[in-house]
């Protein structure tokens, strides 16, 4: 194995995620693609789904994002799954905490482990790129930045569904720093880190 070598092909991929650039330049980004302003349930759903499913003898679905860590409960991971397919839609369901339970040994950790790591790795590809705007602890979704007046025009004509506020540090930022230029915000890719309380908490 050529470590250098390695080390260099990393640093590389490491580069292609460190987009940063204006809001406008973020704006036009997600016009272009709608998935990168996916709420969380949707991005969830999308992550299971794209890893692929296959339908099994007894007509039950078999979720290929579980299959390498988890055996013999396709009944429940297909709840799991229709709860964010349906959350995914902005139904109602979407307002309930979503609690696993069941006997030791039955496979929740695991579960809650697996959509853990998928999200970090999903986020690092393209089709799972997220955003925030630089500087905010809270890593604020980008489009919050857009004002309530203007988000069902926004909806309309791109696709971008908003919802949420600013954070008090983002709204201070823009009143104070930028004056009320969003257009002005800086913005950058991100990915998920459990281990850098990024997007995936403990």
């Amino acid at each position: 194995m050529d470590l250098v070598k390695r080390l260099e092909e990393y640093r590389d991929r490491e580069r292609g995620l460190m987009w940063e650039g204006t809001f406008a330049q973020y704006f036009e980004i997600a016009s272009k693609k709608p998935e990168v302003g996916r709420l969380s349930h949707e991005r969830i759903y999308h992550m299971i789904m794209d890893a692929g499913v296959e339908n099994t003898r007894t007509g039950e679905q078999h979720y290929k994002f579980f299959s390498q860590e988890i055996f013999g409960i396709e009944k429940p991971l297909q709840q799991i799954v229709d709860y964010f397919h349906s959350a995914a839609q902005r139904l109602e369901v979407r307002k309930r905490v979503l609690l696993l339970m069941g006997p030791v040994g039955g496979g929740k950790s695991t579960i809650v482990y697996l959509i853990k790591r998928g999200l970090e790795a999903y986020s690092r590809t393209e089709e799972g790129a997220i955003y925030a705007i630089r500087d905010c602890p809270m890593h604020e979704e980008p489009l919050h930045l857009i004002p309530n007046d203007l988000r069902p025009d926004v909806e309309k004509e791109f696709g971008l569904y908003v919802e949420g506020d600013l954070c008090p540090h983002c709204r201070y930022m823009i009143d104070n720093q930028f004056r009320g230029r969003i257009e002005d915000v800086p913005v950058k890719r991100i990915a998920f880190s459990e281990k850098y309380r990024v997007g995936v908490g403990t």
